[in-house]
């Protein structure tokens, strides 16, 4: 993004920060033109998602809710979104030589079968498992139809896998009511969390919660956590702002993006607006750096599980440092965006306070 934008993007935003409405809306209209005159297409929508991240902090809309516009949209994201493509393959390596496994998945929102199609896309490499569980933690509940359940059992026969599925609703992650779970002897669990840590930081001690539950009573072989590597949980607006502007900028300019450019325009949008134009609990899109994350969870318990592989897919760059998988897009600098990594149970927790902006 030209600095000009920059300059006018930051300085709408401290103009409506300290209070001064008459050069927060000359600054817009000095975005908006410059918006108009861009001619890279990715560069003038992300200068317009981010015009109307801030129009809404100052009419005060607060956009804390995203639903996928279309059931295909999260398909569409495991088929050429690199953290859904890629997770299955992750499950696969950290389930190797096991026989019977039990997937949990913790998810916001339910829409078929089809966004857990990474998962399957990789269950053939899965070598030993004989016997596969899956528990969907979802905190809205909807059925699978006739036909999504028919592929997920085909997905299952083809592979030589006999399969049981079950979807839990949930109020909150913090109190699962894990005998729903039906915790078995001899199975090798996993815990899949994707962009779901960072959504529960609005809510007070709601992932304490939930990893004490994980780590004292689950009980869980490996917990997989996916997240953006971004620092978005700074109580300060304006360094907030800056660090996503940064990022998103970066973002907008590789190759995260679905099939469809326009729904995931939608998605980042979302994203962007809530964590610009949100404070408070209206602020769930509170990303952190995977360090912030690894100094976290080793507080709660939890050691690296060292067992990635690289994905090798040539849209994304791909790195490992201290046992965590680091992806950027090909297309930027070597600057993160999303980090994979897989943690096991170690001890109790440490005195030390976790980490949650205000």
């Amino acid at each position: 993004m030209r600095e000009d934008v920059v300059d006018a993007l930051k300085k709408c935003a401290e103009a409506l920060q300290y209070g001064n409405p008459r050069l927060a809306n000359a600054q817009m209209g000095r975005v908006l033109d410059l918006a108009e005159k861009e001619t890279n297409p990715k560069t003038r929508r992300l200068i317009r998602c981010f015009a109307q991240a801030v129009a809404c902090r100052a009419y005060g809309l607060h956009p804390k809710h995203f639903s996928f516009p279309s059931p295909d949209l999260k398909y569409n994201m495991c088929q050429s979104y690199g953290p859904f493509y890629a997770v299955g393959w992750f499950i696969s390596e950290v389930v190797e030589g096991k026989c019977e496994v039990h997937v949990i998945e913790l998810v916001k929102h339910m829409d078929g079968y089809k966004q857990w199609a990474s998962i399957f896309l990789a269950v053939d490499h899965w070598g030993d498992v004989t016997h596969l569980r899956l528990s969907f933690l979802v905190q809205e509940k909807v059925e699978f139809s006739k036909e999504s359940e028919e592929e997920l059992i085909r997905f299952a026969k083809d592979c030589d896998i006999e399969l049981e599925y079950k979807i839990i609703a949930v109020n909150s992650f913090a109190d699962i009511d894990v005998s729903l779970l039906e915790m078995r002897d001899g199975e090798f669990v996993v815990v899949n969390c994707m962009f779901v840590f960072s959504k529960m930081l609005s809510e007070a001690l709601a992932l304490e919660k939930l990893l004490q539950r994980v780590r004292d009573v689950m009980r869980v072989d490996v917990m997989i956590v996916v997240e953006h590597d971004a620092n978005h949980n700074q109580s300060d607006f304006l360094l907030r702002f800056d660090e996503s502007l940064r990022y998103y900028s970066s973002l907008f300019q590789g190759d995260f993006w679905y099939n469809d450019y326009l729904k995931a325009e939608e998605y980042y949008r979302y994203q962007i607006c809530n964590m610009v134009a949100c404070e408070g609990s209206n602020r769930v899109e509170r990303h952190q750096t995977w360090a912030q994350w690894k100094s976290l969870l080793i507080h709660y318990g939890f050691s690296i599980f060292n067992s990635f592989i690289k994905w090798e897919n040539q849209k994304y760059e791909e790195w490992i440092e201290d046992g965590i998988l680091l992806i950027s897009s090909a297309e930027t600098e070597k600057r993160p965006a999303f980090f994979f990594s897989a943690w096991k149970i170690l001890t109790s927790p440490s005195k030390s306070s976790g980490s949650n902006e205000g």
